[in-house]
C-alpha cells in the first residue's frame, strides 16, 4: 500500500460526506480512477453501516422487559378469566338457590303400590326434592322426612321431568313420611304405618352462615390492626396483605350469593357455592393488586424520568 492510498483512506470519510475542496475532491477521483483498493474503501464506507450490539448491555434488558410483558399480559388474561368465572358461579348460586313449595293437596301424591315400595309422586311444579330418614326410638319407627322445591334455572333452563321418590316399605307397619314445609310451619304427615306417632316438629332454617360472616369480619379487624402494629415491618406487611384479601373475600362471595339472608334450609349447598366464590375472588384480588402494583411503579418511574 502506497503512500498515497494512506492519504486518501483519511480524507474519504470526508470525501464520503462532500466536505472537501473541489482540488482535493478532483485528486481523490483521479485516484480512485487508478486504485481499486481505495476504490473497495470507499464502497464500503458508503454501504449499509454494520451494528454490533452489546450483549451485556443491549439484549439481557430487552429480553427482561419482553420476559415482564408476557407475564403481565398472563396476568391480565387470569384476571379477566377469574373474574368472569366468579360472576358465571354467583349467577349460577342465585338461579339455582331452592324455593321450597309448602305442602297442599295437589302438590304431591303418596302410593303404596304393596310390592314393598312407598311412591311419593310430585306435580310437574316440583323440579327437585330431598328426603332424609330418622329413627324414632320410643315406637320404632322409620320416619322419613320429605321437602319439595324448583329452582329459577329449572323454571326457564331446564326440564327435569317429574320427580318421584321411592321409599322401601319393610312390611312392619312402622313407616311415617313427613313433608317438610321449611317455612316455619309444622311438617305435615303425608304417610303413617304406625299408631305411635312423634310429637309435631318445624324445621328450622340454619344459621351456619352468620357464625362464619362473623368469624370473616372478625378475621379483618384483627389483620388490619397488625398491619398497623406492624407497619415498619416490610416483609410481615407483605404476608398480612396477603391474608387480608381473604376474610374480605368469603364476605363479598356471602353477600353476592346470599345478600343479606344468613338463615338457609340447604346449608351444605350454599356454603360450598359460597366458598368456591370466595376462592375466585380471593384469586382476582390477589393478581389485581399485582398488576395495580406494577402500573403504579410504572408510573413512577416515569415522573422520574420526567424530573430534570
Amino acid at each position: 500500500m502506497s503512500n498515497q492510498c494512506n492519504l486518501i483512506k483519511d480524507i474519504l470519510p470526508l470525501y464520503v460526506e462532500d466536505m472537501v475542496s473541489a482540488d482535493t475532491r478532483e485528486f481523490v477521483s483521479n485516484h480512485l480512477e487508478h486504485c481499486a483498493e481505495c476504490r473497495a474503501e470507499l464502497e464500503r464506507m458508503r454501504g449499509p453501516a454494520k451494528f454490533v450490539p452489546d450483549i451485556d448491555t443491549d439484549i439481557v434488558p430487552l429480553k427482561r422487559i419482553k420476559k415482564d410483558l408476557f407475564i403481565r399480559r398472563l396476568q391480565t388474561i387470569f384476571f379477566t378469566a377469574i373474574i368472569a368465572c366468579a360472576v358465571v358461579m354467583i349467577a349460577f348460586g342465585i338461579l339455582t338457590s331452592p324455593k321450597f313449595f309448602p305442602y297442599s293437596d295437589d302438590l304431591l301424591n303418596v302410593v303404596d303400590n304393596h310390592s314393598g315400595e312407598i311412591i311419593v309422586a310430585f306435580d310437574d311444579r316440583v323440579t327437585g326434592y330431598t328426603c332424609t330418614k330418622e329413627f324414632y326410638e320410643e315406637s320404632g319407627a322409620e320416619v322419613y322426612r320429605i321437602n319439595a322445591w324448583t329452582t329459577t334455572w329449572d323454571l326457564y333452563l331446564s326440564n327435569r321431568g317429574n320427580q318421584n321418590a321411592v321409599i322401601p316399605s319393610n312390611g312392619e307397619g312402622n313407616i311415617l313420611i313427613y313433608f317438610t314445609q321449611n317455612n316455619g310451619s309444622e311438617d305435615v304427615l303425608i304417610y303413617e304405618e304406625s299408631d305411635n306417632l312423634p310429637q309435631a316438629v318445624i324445621t328450622l332454617p340454619r344459621q351456619i352462615l352468620l357464625p362464619y360472616f362473623i368469624l370473616a369480619a372478625l378475621a379483618l379487624i384483627v389483620l388490619v390492626s397488625l398491619r398497623f402494629l406492624l407497619r415498619n415491618k416490610k416483609v410481615m406487611i407483605v404476608w398480612i396483605d396477603r391474608a387480608i384479601l381473604f376474610p374480605i373475600s368469603y364476605m363479598a362471595a356471602q353477600l353476592c350469593t346470599k345478600g343479606i339472608n344468613f338463615t338457609t334450609y340447604s346449608s351444605q349447598r350454599d356454603f360450598c357455592i359460597i366458598a368456591l366464590v370466595a376462592i375466585l375472588l380471593y384469586l382476582a384480588l390477589l393478581t389485581g393488586k399485582s398488576l395495580y402494583q406494577e402500573k403504579r411503579a410504572d408510573k413512577n418511574t416515569e415522573r422520574f424520568k420526567e424530573q430534570p
